[in-house]
């Protein structure tokens, strides 16, 4: 009488998890018989929203205490290295861990084509476990393996691909490749829940919280130094200092590396509506001058007039002029909550004299942008409408101007055009060059916050969801629904757009919205700021007042 080996239970065991989970998530699963396994176990078809997408893999499971390793697990090669490698659909390798009830893989066509002889296993680190929480990751390695290989061979094949020889094609193809994964470098504890977001310069990240300066290390997170301050609100950054309001009307250069003061200055200053460009500090006090500031010595090298109106907003600079927004409410107001900012100021860089001056009719928004040669101000003649003014920066000289039928964000530029997203009206192309709109509907919920433009297209956030449509035309390209309300502006790192949402982060590819990475990680946008990106870093406080460093791996 036939018997069942003792060790069939553990073997199924994996099969039947790794079954179970991709068909828990969609995925079409065709388990290969016994008698005609030749080293894979099953052939999968992924699935995007229940449709094919065209894109498989075959998989060799391993199930047993054979395959763990003291740090992961280990699949044997055995007579499979050359069916491995050369094989045309990736083979993934998945070692299911019968005491943790996990899975953990690596894909044996890309390790063993790495390789000119065939080594007796492939280790599997325990980061590459497969679950609900990296399946995105997982499949988005699929499909970027798979178009990578798909490449190379029409290349080699006829010498060239099709598309390869325009610097688009090679552009398209680096693309594919280009995502990386943010990674944790290093979190931090403020033990202020609510701290704002980060500021990072130099080397060093500056969180502000409960009237305290900490300054850590960009790179490694360990806190260079920190003290009391005056005020909470973000102070500007640059040749190697922090800028601060200190008690007394006192204004302060702080070494970042040390904490040492460099220099002193009894000015009673608005450090938070201050810029730094080029060695020069460019702060407003509050009946509306500004003083120009050499960062080095402290040394005042102008100030220009005062006229008891507020400055508004933080400082715009440029290589000529320093542009302020002021307010029309009396010196001693706070400006800054202020609705009544009515005109724009521009001085001179070298001196500080007036350059010119242009009052609104009405209220201006606090969300002006500068761009090249050109000052782009809101007006807001009431709450269903604005006016989109473009102002020459050398004259002051109104370019043109465009009525929109919304309360709008503030301005992005790209390519010739300004996007704007407009509330319930949806989202806004306007060309930079005259003024002339059109508009994308959106959705029936308000648009909060400035879009974001990246590869021809413009990314808006809707609420629940985020939307993607051509920066040319306003067709829609992708919606990406989310698990949560999202919050805030969307950014980009590379080729992935970001977005907050109320249970974490998302990436999502800019070109076709999937979902290539997630984080538990939160944060209050509106209490806390926005993330603050540099490079292929990411830095953000959540809302316990932690502070996390990504990078990509």
């Amino acid at each position: 009488m036939a018997t069942v080996s003792p060790n069939r239970r553990t073997e199924r065991a994996g099969v039947n998890a790794l079954r179970s989970f991709l068909d828990e998530h969609d995925h079409l699963v065709q388990e290969i018989a016994s008698g005609t396994d030749h080293g894979e176990d099953c052939f999968v078809m992924l699935t995007r929203q229940r449709k094919r997408t065209g894109y498989s893999f075959a998989v060799q499971v391993k199930a047993g205490k054979k395959y763990k390793r003291a740090r992961g697990y280990a699949i044997d090669v055995g007579d499979h290295f050359t069916d491995w490698q050369a094989s045309k659909v990736p083979v993934i390798g998945v070692v299911y861990d019968v005491d943790e009830r996990r899975m953990f893989w690596i894909n044996l066509t890309q390790r063993l084509s790495t390789v000119t002889a065939a080594p007796r296993w492939v280790q599997i680190p325990r980061e590459n476990e497969l679950c609900a929480a990296s399946l995105d990751a997982f499949v988005t390695h699929i499909e970027e393996f798979t178009d990578a290989r798909d490449t190379f061979s029409a290349g080699a094949a006829g010498g060239q691909a099709k598309g390869a020889s325009s610097p688009r094609g090679q552009a398209d193809r680096s693309r594919t490749r280009a995502f990386r994964a943010p990674v944790r470098q290093w979190t931090k504890a403020t033990a202020a829940p609510g701290a704002r977001q980060p500021q990072v310069a130099d080397g060093y990240a500056v969180v502000r919280h409960s009237h305290m300066i900490r300054v850590l290390d960009a790179v490694s997170g360990a806190e260079a130094w920190s003290d009391r301050s005056a005020f909470n609100r973000p102070s500007p950054m640059g040749d190697e200092a922090l800028y601060v309001s200190a008690g007394a009307g006192r204004l302060r250069a702080v070494a970042l590396r040390s904490g040492r003061m460099r220099w002193e200055q009894p000015l009673r200053v608005r450090d938070d509506l201050a810029v730094y460009a080029s060695k020069t500090l460019y702060a407003p006090d509050e009946r509306g001058r500004v003083f120009a500031l050499d960062t080095r010595r402290g040394s005042v090298r102008w100030s220009s007039s005062a006229d008891d109106q507020q400055v508004a907003a933080p400082l715009l600079v440029n290589d000529d002029a320093v542009f302020a927004l002021r307010a029309a409410s009396p010196a001693g107001c706070p400006a800054v909550s202020s609705p009544g900012a009515r005109e724009v100021v521009a001085l001179s860089v070298a001196e500080g004299v007036q350059k010119w001056r242009h009052r609104a009719d009405c209220a201006l928004s606090l969300a002006w942008t500068l761009a090249e040669n050109v000052l782009y101000v809101v007006e807001r003649p009431d709450d269903d409408t604005s006016v989109l003014v473009a102002l020459d920066v050398a004259t002051g000289r109104q370019a043109w101007r465009c009525s929109l039928l919304a309360p709008v964000s503030a301005v992005v530029v790209s390519g010739g055009f300004l996007y704007v997203s407009g509330g319930r009206r949806g989202l806004y192309r306007v060309s930079c060059s005259d003024g002339t709109w059109r508009r994308s509907e959106t959705a029936t919920t308000a648009l909060m916050a400035s879009p974001v433009v990246a590869d021809g297209t413009v990314v808006v956030n809707t609420g629940r969801s985020l939307a993607a449509f051509d920066a040319e035309d306003g067709t829609t390209r992708w919606v990406r629904r989310l698990p949560g309300l999202a919050q805030g502006q969307p950014f980009v790192i590379g080729v992935a757009v970001y977005i907050g949402h109320r249970t974490g982060v998302w990436a999502c590819d800019v070109r076709t919205g999937r979902r290539l990475w997630s984080d538990d990680v939160t944060w209050d946008p509106e209490n806390q700021g926005n993330p603050v990106t540099t490079g292929d870093a990411l830095y953000v406080t959540d809302r316990r007042g932690v502070v996390h460093a990504f990078r990509a791996s």
